[in-house]
């Protein structure tokens, strides 16, 4: 093989081919060779198999393929593009040599390109974006999952080129999302599903993705670097220059911001494959999960709490009166009125103080006070901070890593019984959490569900039916303080089966969510509540249909390390349309045996108008 590698090319560069011949005979001798079944070939154009075997390209912009048919042809798109290497226009960045410089510097050395015979291009525009990054490192950014975004409660994964700059700050960030100007959260997760969007990469200054992130959107981010050499890094920077300004249609379960950042992470080093094992849902998780497991990334992770992160662990240094000291001085008050030097120790006028500080940056970041009232009050509170002198103050606590936690896929496994009736149910949620599933690893109050199905067979009339089908399920309990006035809110949209009595039941779709308000107790508690608006539609209905109005309130606390639980009330009452009311009382507990295996006890009495009905359900969660 490395003979025919060898003299391959001196018979193509023989005299006896014209120059104006010479691409079409190195493209066919590319071709020849195989290149375009390469895996090189294959991660530039992000080729992958189809289920009837064919390759397909992701990209779906016709811009990204020299060849007519070269998203679904590779060994075409593969002599399309060597010729249009020596094409003589367009010039510059538009030309082929510029504008795919990641296949035409792998092709030139595979084929050992005769460059006299190459027309020559200054490729100015990739030359400037090569000098601003300075490529030398990657890091794989995580944000945690955003309570108030359901686009973003899976968290989001995007990359960090780092130079030798010693700020990191001054590094640049990587990040493919969809373009979209959808300003509702909950279209655009349906559009998402169905692929609605174009999704882009863009490349920015990584200080603004942490002054959206951390500071705007309250979420930590937790930093992974990858183990790619210089060289590695080289390859991945000139792929994503080829990534520029080109489309794929973005899939919120699939081929999404984590998906398609794979695809550019194997750029770096094509002989890894990072799509080796993973599910056919790609979430975030998975993105951190799939880099370990290949070995590209460090063992452990930077943490870097968020704003909101920061404020809340100095809130429970403190107790209440130097909590609302912070506030009063953050919104203008005399620090030595306000907070008395004779009636707290340095350390605690310290906290508050700098507590103060917090929230007045974060106050200035969601433009709550101008520009000239930030730089008067920081100014302000710093000088009387710095006063105390070396005044050491404990840390945030680094949470479990977010590959700490469980599994986002769960199979549920039981054995109940309702009203008298026996049954056995299975349940498949693909992702992602639940209010009662373990927090390590997760946001507490955030929970999600997509495409959770759940069947059950009853013993004694041998009948296995569906029982519920979740399409999706959002909780977003997120707690109120002195600092924070976040509101609460949940949405629902399931098929499921109602015993309106005795072995009578219909099967309806029902769409639900409002908003809510929670506050935390006893430290890790939360009390919530939520008004919830309803639509249920089905044929077991009168008139097909039925409106109603209901309320959810609930406490939900680990009560240790692996004990969790939930205690729950709902009250709904429909009419126009089918005309009914629903009480329930709901306690859940889920014990942790270890990470990714939880046993659960479920509890519910229910009363559907004039039938009361108690059900107990035992069961196992698996975690995957």
């Amino acid at each position: 093989m490395f003979l025919l590698f060898f003299f391959l090319p001196a018979a193509v560069h023989s005299k006896d081919y014209p120059a104006k011949d010479y691409p079409e005979e190195l493209a066919k001798k590319a071709v020849s060779m195989g290149l375009h079944e390469k895996r090189e070939w294959q991660v530039l154009l992000h080729y992958k198999p189809t289920l009837t075997g064919r390759m397909e390209s992701l990209v779906d912009d016709p811009a990204f393929f020299t060849s007519r048919t070269g998203k679904y042809d590779p060994a075409s798109e593969l002599a399309e593009t060597i010729k249009a290497f020596f094409a003589t226009g367009p010039e510059g960045d538009g030309h082929a040599q510029c504008r795919f410089i990641g296949r035409f510097n792998w092709l030139k050395k595979e084929l050992s390109m005769d460059e006299k015979l190459l027309p020559v291009q200054d490729c100015e525009g990739f030359r400037e974006f090569h000098e601003s990054l300075s490529p030398k490192s990657a890091v794989l950014i995580f944000p945690v999952s955003h309570m108030n975004s359901p686009a973003s409660m899976f968290g989001h994964t995007l990359l960090r080129i780092d130079s030798d700059r010693e700020s990191k700050l001054f590094s640049w960030a990587v990040n493919y999302s969809a373009k979209t100007g959808e300003t509702n959260g909950i279209f655009f997760a349906a559009k998402g599903i169905f692929g609605y969007y174009e999704g882009f990469f863009g490349v920015l200054p990584y200080y603004e993705k942490i002054k959206e992130y951390s500071n705007l959107e309250n979420r930590d981010i937790w930093e992974y670097r990858l183990d790619f050499t210089p060289e590695e890094v080289e390859r991945m920077v000139l792929h994503l220059w080829e990534l520029k300004d080109v489309y794929t249609w973005y899939y919120f379960f699939d081929e999404n911001c984590s998906y398609n950042l794979l695809l550019v992470l194997e750029a770096a080093r094509p002989g890894i494959d990072l799509f080796k094992g993973l599910p056919p849902w790609v979430i975030p998780m998975d993105t951190i999960k799939s880099v370990r497991n290949a070995g590209v990334s460090s063992m452990t992770a930077e943490y870097r709490p968020s704003k909101a992160a920061k404020i809340k662990h100095l809130e429970e240094l403190l107790e209440a009166p130097l909590r609302t000291a912070a506030i009063k001085i953050a919104s203008g008050s005399d620090v030595n009125q306000t907070l008395n030097k004779d009636s707290w120790p340095s350390e605690q006028r310290a906290a508050s103080l700098e507590l103060a500080t917090e929230y007045i940056q974060y106050r200035y970041a969601k433009k709550e006070i101008t520009k000239e009232e930030y730089t008067r009050l920081f100014l302000t509170v710093l000088k009387e901070r710095s006063a105390l002198g070396q005044v050491a103050i404990a840390e945030p606590k680094t949470p479990v890593e977010p590959e700490g936690g469980h599994g986002p896929a769960r199979l549920s496994m039981a054995a109940g019984a309702k009203a008298g009736d026996a049954f056995l149910s299975v349940a498949l949620r693909p992702a992602n959490h639940s209010l009662t599933d373990p927090d390590a690893g997760y946001l507490p109050g955030a929970a999600i569900t997509f495409m959770e199905a759940q069947a059950r067979y009853y013993l004694d009339q041998k009948k296995l039916v569906l029982h519920e089908f979740t399409f999706v399920g959002i909780d977003s309990v997120s707690p109120r303080d002195e600092f924070f006035k976040p509101v609460s809110w949940t949405v629902k949209a399931v098929v499921e089966r109602e015993e309106t009595a005795k072995r009578e039941h219909r099967t309806v779709f029902k769409t639900s969510g409002g908003p809510g308000l929670s506050y935390a107790f006893s430290g890790n508690g939360l009390a919530y509540g939520f008004i919830e608006p309803a639509l249920k539609i089905g044929g077991g209905l009168d008139d097909g249909y039925s409106l109603g109005i209901g309320s959810r309130i609930g406490l939900l606390k680990p009560l240790t390390r692996n004990w969790k639980a939930q205690l729950e009330l709902m009250a709904a009452s429909f009419g126009p349309g089918d005309d009914h009311t629903v009480l329930s009382a709901a306690l859940n507990q889920t014990f942790s045996l270890n990470r990714d295996n939880a046993v659960k006890l479920n509890l519910r009495r229910e009363k559907f108008d004039n039938f009361y009905s108690t059900e107990a359900v035992l069961g196992w969660n698996a975690y995957f």
